[in-house]
């Protein structure tokens, strides 16, 4: 009887606010925000929908390109580089990032705090920074993690990135010898350069950010909603390299494109020496469901990228997990560059090869 009165209820208030909202519209013309905020949140302005996918932009591979898109990026910047990061631990990076600021360049850079695992110092590496005069702190405290891998150059570039600046992710100086398999953007257009601003501001200011731009995918705010569209979008074929497997409707929603005939492929990585393989239950409910896995023992699955039908992907920070969906600060975009497509698809393909 509850339920009955609470879906009636329920029912009753949706119509009522669908009329609002088409009278309002109708008479005035004005604007909804269609998605709840809070003051942890940002929000997608009116209408936050699912973007058809960037056109014109670049991507580097690593462990392919090592540090050199980075170096270069940083060395050729004239006015600013903003750079919101989960771990920053590559010298060479950060000797770029400190000459940078030496030559007047409005250098800010935003760590997390509190990386999983602990093994980088990112009050260090921020104080490091400071001295050489960079603007510095740590990221947002109103996400989980900001597990975000951004950089903003001379307001007119974004790179939108899977790698964070280590030497594991960009084959450089300092750490670990691991090789990963990472996608980097770089961005010129200026819808996604402007929201991406907006971004980086808001969580510099700890205030919520908004912006209007579809193709962006921004966790907390729409990143769910991109994956779960993105997935059942497809129509012939599907392919995902990602380094967590542990959402379940992401999860269920692999098995429901692969059980309606759709070629389902799927990396991740092949669990590090005595570890746990926290994938394991994902793995076995897609397998269960069709859906064909492997995993990848040659490189360090980091990568987040999905590629539908080869006419659109995601690349981003976004893991297949509630965290990152819901509570982290992630950044990601829709693409859809031919150029773009053919090297994620390529690479993908030798990663499949050398997979098990």
């Amino acid at each position: 009887m509850h339920d009955t009165f609470f879906k009636q209820k329920a029912g009753i208030t949706s119509l009522t606010y669908i009329l609002v909202v088409a009278l309002c519209i109708l008479l005035t013309g004005c604007t909804i925000n269609l998605l709840p905020t809070s003051s942890n949140q940002s929000s997608c302005s009116n209408p936050c929908t699912f973007g058809s996918g960037v056109q014109n932009v670049q991507v580097f591979v690593e462990p392919e390109a090592g540090e050199q898109p980075i170096l270069a990026a940083m060395q050729s910047a004239k006015k600013s580089i903003w750079l919101e990061m989960y771990l920053l631990t590559d010298r060479n990076v950060l000797r770029a990032l400190e000459e940078a600021a030496n030559r007047g360049v409005d250098v800010r850079v935003m760590l997390e705090p509190h990386p999983f695992g602990g093994g980088s110092s990112p009050a260090r590496t921020l104080d490091q920074l400071n001295a050489a005069g960079a603007k510095v702190q740590p990221s947002s405290p109103a996400f989980s993690l900001t597990h975000e891998k951004g950089m903003i150059i001379d307001g007119t570039t974004v790179y939108i990135m899977t790698s964070n600046f280590t030497r594991s992710a960009l084959g450089g100086s300092g750490g670990s010898s691991v090789s990963n398999r990472e996608y980097d953007i770089i961005d010129t257009n200026p819808d996604d350069v402007s929201a991406a601003i907006s971004i980086f501001q808001a969580d510099w200011d700890h205030t919520p950010a908004s912006f209007n731009d579809p193709n962006l995918v921004v966790s907390p705010v729409n990143s769910r909603n991109a994956f779960l569209t993105l997935i059942n979008s497809t129509h012939n074929t599907l392919l995902l390299e990602t380094e967590e497997m542990n959402d379940t409707a992401i999860e269920q929603a692999l098995v429901n494109v692969a059980q309606h005939g759709i070629h389902v492929q799927v990396i991740l990585p092949a669990p590090q020496g005595s570890s746990t393989d926290t994938n394991s239950l994902g793995i076995a409910t897609l397998r269960q469901g069709g859906v064909q896995v492997r995993e990848d023992a040659r490189l360090y699955m980091h990568a987040k990228m999905i590629v539908v039908d080869g006419q659109r992907a995601f690349v981003g920070s976004e893991n297949i997990s509630a965290q990152s969906l819901d509570q982290n600060r992630e950044l990601g975009i829709l693409v859809a560059d031919a150029g773009v497509l053919n090297t994620l698809q390529q690479t993908f393909q030798g990663d499949w090869t050398d997979s098990h």
